[in-house]
């Protein structure tokens, strides 16, 4: 099984949840993320392995695909060279996939190669991936997606907005959201360790968990820094805490005392955080990007028994709005954080708390990958 992911910046999102589980329930896969446009005597240099590949486990290998560093006009030359390269990779690894699993257009060149040797295609859609702020040609990318969507066995998406889309380019459209590394996170119930960086923040302590985008324009953005400098402003008494690289925003957040921002964390330590956390947020802006969005953060929050607020985003309107305070703009988003804080004092107010809990481990990666090697078998019997 092969599975083609692009690189972000947050190191443990669906398609990493999906492949280990695959792994561990005895499917062989091979990772493949970038590529990368790097010069290849470097790499050799830095301990000769071309390749790139590393052993996760004796069922799961990542790979990262080296392609010549041609940008502008040439890159062209890339381009072409994509599919020879990947068939070399294949051939040198000694690894015929009998399914592939596209986690975005950045492989399409690949797509007619793997299809050439009967390999299946399973389009694993988590995004509209028209909407990000690096798409310059958005007829193009609808067209390529248009083309993996035809030539795949099967389509998941992970929204309603994405299902509405691509059932009608492919009828074999399955809905399934996203989920929660329930184990993991429940581990920000039992958290005592002190963190230096954030002890002497005071509580409440407000908190989001996550990258905030690098979009070059406010049009492109999801999140809503202006909404949680707000949120600052109107309650000094609160801590508001940021986890997670800022791409942009940082410096209207160190306007605000109250504010902090650590920066990355690792996905190990994420829990510690969390501990924390008094109220947790999704304060996302409402544009196209976040109408198909279905944010694994929801569910993280939830997997601790946080109180979650989040703006009116349809996912989690739809499949939450139980379990989540939602605002429907900024003076009630602010409200619901004012809710959330009080919480606390009410009486059945540990009730409430196993109730999100358990609908967290309803909304499992145990359970999601239930179903997904359900799609994937029935993506390998096809014709």
């Amino acid at each position: 099984m092969l599975t083609l992911s692009p690189k972000t910046k947050t190191p443990w999102e669906r398609p990493q949840q999906i492949a280990s589980r695959l792994a561990r329930d005895g499917h062989t896969i091979l990772y493949l993320q970038g590529p990368l446009y790097l010069d290849a005597l470097s790499r050799i240099i830095n301990g000769g392995n071309l390749f790139l590949r590393k052993k996760i486990t004796s069922q799961l290998s990542a790979v990262n695909m080296f392609l010549p560093p041609f940008r502008g006009k040439l890159k062209f030359v890339s381009d072409g060279l994509q599919v020879p390269i990947f068939k070399l990779y294949l051939s040198f690894l000694r690894f015929k996939p009998d399914v592939a699993i596209f986690y975005g257009i950045e492989y399409i060149p690949l797509l007619r190669a793997l299809r050439s040797v009967g390999t299946k295609i399973l389009y694993d859609c988590v995004d509209e991936v028209s909407s990000f702020s690096n798409v310059t040609d958005v007829a193009k990318v609808l067209r390529e997606e248009k083309d993996l969507a035809i030539n795949s066995s099967i389509v998941v998406v992970t929204s309603q907005a994405l299902r509405q889309k691509l059932s009608k380019l492919n009828s074999n459209c399955f809905y399934l959201p996203n989920g929660a590394d329930v184990p993991h996170f429940l581990e920000a119930t039992r958290a005592s360790e002190k963190i230096p960086e954030i002890e002497h923040l005071k509580h409440p302590i407000i908190g989001y968990i996550g990258a905030i985008d690098n979009a070059p324009t406010p049009r492109a953005r999801w999140f809503d820094v202006d909404l949680v400098c707000k949120l600052a402003e109107l309650h000094p008494e609160y801590s508001v805490l940021i986890v997670g690289p800022v791409g942009h925003g940082l410096e209207k957040f160190r306007r605000h005392p109250n504010i902090t921002s650590v920066g990355f964390k690792k996905y190990e330590v994420v829990p510690k955080y969390l501990a924390y956390m008094d109220v947790c947020l999704i304060p996302f802006k409402i544009n196209k990007l976040t109408l198909a969005v279905n944010p694994i953060k929801l569910y993280e929050y939830l997997a601790a028994g946080k109180p979650v607020v989040s703006t009116a985003l349809p996912e989690v309107c739809n499949n939450a709005s139980e379990f989540v305070y939602v605002g429907k703009n900024e003076e009630d988003f602010i409200r619901k954080v004012e809710e959330a804080v009080d919480e606390a004092k009410k009486p059945e107010y540990e009730a409430i708390v196993a109730r999100r809990m358990r609908f967290a481990e309803d909304n499992s990666w145990d359970k999601r990958v239930d179903i997904f090697e359900r799609l994937l078998r029935q993506t390998m019997q096809s014709h």
